[in-house]
């Protein structure tokens, strides 16, 4: 007889599993327009808009650098973790000089 996996075992009473990532809502997309400037930190992009310093992450880096003045869509992504430790995460879904 074939060995046979354990069944995974049941959750306690009155716990449940956190949701998947896939069943979080999904961040309003925002288009913002400004000058990138260079972080604190090796690599690290940002962009300041309407108050708001924002930690550009992704997006075309031949676009997407310090000194260009650019126009970035994309949604806030506070889920995102990074050693820039400035602005808020910006997950970059298109960028083009503005």
């Amino acid at each position: 007889m074939p060995p046979t996996s354990p069944s995974p075992e049941p959750l306690p009473s009155g716990l449940s599993l956190p949701p998947s990532p896939s069943g979080s809502p999904k961040a309003a997309s925002m288009t913002l327009t400004g000058t990138v400037e260079a972080g604190v930190e090796a690599g690290c992009l940002l962009l300041r808009s309407g108050g708001t310093t924002y930690l550009l992450i992704g997006g075309d880096r031949t676009v997407v650098k310090a000194g260009a003045t650019v126009r970035v869509t994309g949604a806030v992504a506070r889920d995102i973790k990074s050693y820039c430790m400035q602005g808020t995460p910006f997950q970059v879904s298109a960028a083009a000089p503005a």
